[in-house]
This record gives C-alpha cells, sequence and structure tokens, in this order.
C-alpha cells in the first residue's frame, strides 16, 4: 500500500484521490479560506515564497478523511509514533506555490521547549493542473522525490527538506502536521 522513497529516511507515498476529487477538495478549500498565513513565525535564514493559508481541519474531514486515515495507518504500521490526532483543534496549511514560488531547506519541527512535539509532516498534493518545477527533496538525497497530483507523503518532520522553484504552472498542497507527547 505505501511505497517506500527511501528505506533510511522513512518517506512514503501513497495514492489517495482521483482528479475529481481533487478539484471537489480544492473547491471546498477556497470557501474556508479566510486570512493567508501570517510570516512572523518564518525562521529569518528559510526562504519561502508563494500564498500559504491556515486552515481548520474539522470542516474539511468529511472530504479528506480517506488521507487523513492513511496517514495514521501509516504511522500505525511504520513510524509507530505517540499522536494525538485532534482534528477539532489543529489546522491544516494550504500551499499554492506559483512561478517561481519554493521553500528552501528547512524542518517542520518545532524548536520550542513544549510538552508535544510536531512528528510528522502529511502532504497532499492537490494541483489540478500539471506544473514543472516545484519539486521535493530531502537532505542528502540526490533524486527528488515526486508526488503527482491526489498522492500524499508521509515524513518525519526532523528531516530537512524543500521545495524547488516552480518554473510552470501552479503547485498546491495542503500539509497536516502530526503532533504528539514530546519525545522522550
Amino acid at each position: 500500500m505505501y511505497t517506500q522513497m527511501n528505506k533510511r529516511y522513512n518517506i512514503y507515498n501513497f495514492p489517495c484521490f482521483t482528479h475529481e476529487q481533487v478539484k471537489e477538495i480544492n473547491k471546498k478549500i477556497k470557501k474556508n479560506i479566510s486570512q493567508e498565513e501570517e510570516k512572523d513565525g518564518e525562521m529569518p535564514s528559510t526562504i519561502k515564497t508563494g500564498k500559504f493559508f491556515p486552515l481548520p481541519c474539522f470542516p474539511l474531514m468529511e472530504l479528506v478523511h480517506p488521507w487523513i486515515h492513511q496517514c495514521q495507518r501509516c504511522n500505525a504500521k511504520v513510524f509507530g509514533y505517540d499522536i494525538y490526532w485532534d482534528f477539532h483543534l489543529e489546522e491544516f496549511n494550504y500551499n499554492v506555490y506559483g512561478i517561481e514560488g519554493k521553500y528552501d531547506w528547512h524542518i517542520d519541527a518545532n524548536s520550542e521547549d513544549t510538552p508535544t512535539d510536531m512528528k510528522l509532516t502529511c502532504i497532499l498534493n492537490l494541483s489540478e493542473e500539471p506544473y514543472e518545477g516545484g519539486e521535493f527533496y530531502r537532505m542528502g538525497g540526490k533524486e527528488k522525490v515526486k508526488f503527482d497530483s491526489g498522492e500524499a507523503l508521509v515524513l518525519n518532520s526532523m528531516m530537512t527538506h524543500k521545495v524547488t522553484p516552480v518554473t510552470k504552472g501552479e503547485r498546491i498542497t495542503l500539509t497536516y502536521w502530526a503532533w504528539g507527547p514530546a519525545w522522550k
């Protein structure tokens, strides 16, 4: 069911939605967008260009449940992390990378001293049309990690990764960060 992209670094991908379902998800998301992500919280050394929108999870759960369910199964079968999955409290991030949109090398894991830690990054490709560029790379990897529209990636949030600049079209993704008790 899950394609292991790299055994050492545990990046998994899997198909989730048809092209028609991707269009329906985008339509529902666009109805729920109220504001763009604030830029203050970004690390000053990380360059992230595009449009990024936080969205409450709960109103979208009916549509994206197959994706989240597969992320939970992937965690149970592969990672085994203790994760809360509190969708009524958490947010997705809707990421729209147009021409020259990119996200330089970064990790998603939190750096604050909190009782919880980000454990998994779950990404769903919601691009409706083909695009060029916008490739996903992990630190130390020479080949891009390709995942097409309707497919998902699951990776440890502490893995350094990037999205290269989009050169043609628009790359759209939905991200969910799975949190759990602090690492011990």
